[in-house]
């Protein structure tokens, strides 16, 4: 009989090495950017992190799994979103930022080409990735909201709006150079546009 809390197909005899496992996120990250969904297979992964095949399927059970168990490593790899409490000027700064890198811009588009054949991949990438920036949007906006800083009746919803549009924008405009500069200069448009006043110095 198992023991209480095995999971199927994982064997238990030998302890998981914390670093093998970093080594596989960070190559199935790799080959997904470079490859897409499609293109990335188990063997490939292995083969780039120097492990054995079957040492990835002790982990992860399909192909799948795996990749999204590489977009929540990338999550914890990178800076927080600026937290609820801290000011729209920072929150501009860092989207733009994130928004301008290429690593970045890539993984949105392999993620979103992967829609049709890997749904759960874009799933996996919204709730893990992309919703927990998105919750921390809406929670600063509130809070600009109500200090005054955009018209009383500005629905916080539409601020948030505001920074998801500029991903649309970097996948439609993302050639090479677009900058953190030309990124912001988009998002304060839209939020002067919104009404949004700034801090007196």
């Amino acid at each position: 009989m198992a023991e209480p809390g095995a999971v199927a197909g994982v064997d238990r005899g030998r302890p998981r090495d914390p670093s093998n496992d970093a080594s596989i996120l960070d190559a199935a990250l790799d080959l997904l950017i470079e490859r897409g969904a499609a293109g990335t297979s188990i063997e490939a992964v292995a083969r780039r992190a120097g492990v054995a095949k079957l040492t990835v399927y002790r982990r992860w059970q399909s192909k799948e799994d795996l990749l999204m168990g590489a977009l929540e490593h990338a999550r914890n790899a990178d800076p927080d979103t600026p937290a609820a409490g801290r000011s729209i000027e920072e929150l501009v700064e860092f989207t733009a930022e994130l928004l301008s890198q290429p690593r970045f811009r890539a993984l949105m588009a392999r993620v979103i080409g992967a829609s049709v054949d890997y749904p759960k991949l874009v799933t996996a990438y919204t709730e893990r990735y992309l919703q927990p920036r998105l919750d921390a949007v809406a929670d600063l906006a509130r809070q600009a909201v109500d200090a005054g800083r955009f018209p009383k009746d500005t629905d916080p919803s539409a601020i948030q709006d505001v920074f998801s549009s500029a991903v649309g924008f970097v996948l439609l405009h993302g050639e090479e150079g677009l900058t953190a500069a030309q990124i912001a200069r988009r998002l304060w448009a839209l939020l002067h546009h919104m009404g949004y006043q700034p801090p007196n110095p």
